[in-house]
């Protein structure tokens, strides 16, 4: 189990939420408190062993040192990774006033679409919809928020590509756990001493030579979008990736302000309409105020009126507000 690597330097208590399928995040807010994730609501731990800042700080640089990396002063941010996918940040001293702040965003099991619909994380129409998009090689993101569940309705999805297709499957970090036999996964990686940064963009256009049926990006977080537009609009269809946006609508903004970040001079207008050029579809999933998980939109692309300066959709499903 990935965990065990990072166990023995934690006191006790830490090591039983970390291993508590029901907590998919556990943060700790310096030595100020311990929170974790149940079921979509934050809830505090209250610990009977309090520990010190210093006990914290040395438990966190040892698991950095496992992880390939190292936390100092000059270096207090930390964003890596499990063996398992499972998020591990960090934002030490001197940025963090009460101590280091540690996060870890656990993935206790994944999902499939079947079990999404049990739950009542979507309807059944609307995997199916998304499914037959899929199959059709048609281009689409997922949005929404943190912990909103992007990634594991993505995982769900990806699950119903074809086995014989080639994936081609780029994050920053790596956390999808992929079952198709031909699937490549890169990972992008930011600079830290003795290593060169690896970038989205460059393992996009490293993947337009490797071959690909279809290209995932886990998410778009920054000028890379540019590259993914232009990699669609080339031929590439079937292409997959997640995207932080507060609304299906929201979403497509979000990804043609990302790629219009990449050149000085490129035209607003010409960006928007390449990205309706590009994306098929685009599902929007949120976390209510109960904590529950679930696809609160669906809609197509139909293209982009120059003329009312915005994108042409259409809404396929919008889940009611209750």
């Amino acid at each position: 189990m990935s965990y065990q690597l990072i166990l023995p330097f934690f006191p006790e208590e830490l090591r039983e939420l970390l291993l508590d399928p029901s907590i998919s995040d556990l943060m700790v807010n310096g030595t100020t408190g311990v929170y974790a994730d149940r079921a979509g609501v934050i809830q505090h731990i209250p610990l009977s062993t309090p520990y010190t800042n210093e006990r914290l700080q040395s438990a966190i640089e040892r698991v950095a040192r496992i992880l390939g990396q190292d936390l100092t002063t000059q270096n207090p941010i930390l964003n890596t990774r499990l063996p398992d996918g499972s998020r591990v940040s960090v934002v030490g001293a001197p940025s963090s006033i009460n101590g280091p702040t540690l996060t870890i965003r656990k993935f206790n099991r994944w999902y499939t679409s079947d079990e999404l619909i049990e739950s009542g994380s979507m309807p059944e129409h609307v995997r199916d919809t998304v499914v037959a998009l899929i199959g059709a090689k048609k281009n689409g993101i997922i949005s929404g928020g943190t912990g909103s569940g992007k990634t594991t309705l993505m995982k769900a999805f990806l699950d119903h590509i074809p086995a014989n297709e080639r994936l081609l499957i780029i994050e920053q970090p790596a956390e999808l756990k992929v079952g198709h036999p031909n699937a490549v996964r890169w990972e992008a990686v930011e600079e830290i001493p003795g290593q060169v940064a690896i970038t989205p963009s460059e393992l996009l256009a490293a993947a337009l030579r490797h071959r690909p049926d279809r290209m995932i990006m886990g998410e778009i977080r920054n000028e890379c979008g540019y590259d993914l537009l232009q990699a669609m609009n080339t031929g590439h269809g079937g292409t997959l990736s997640t995207i932080h946006a507060k609304s299906a609508w929201d979403a497509l903004n979000r990804l043609a302000n990302l790629a219009l970040s990449a050149r000085p001079n490129l035209n607003h207008a010409f960006m928007r309409a390449e990205t309706a050029e590009a994306i098929d579809f685009v599902l929007y999933c949120e976390r209510d105020h109960t904590g529950r998980r679930r696809v609160r939109e669906l809609i197509m692309v139909n293209g982009y009126s120059h003329a009312d300066q915005s994108f042409q959709t259409e809404e396929v499903y919008r889940a009611s507000a209750a």
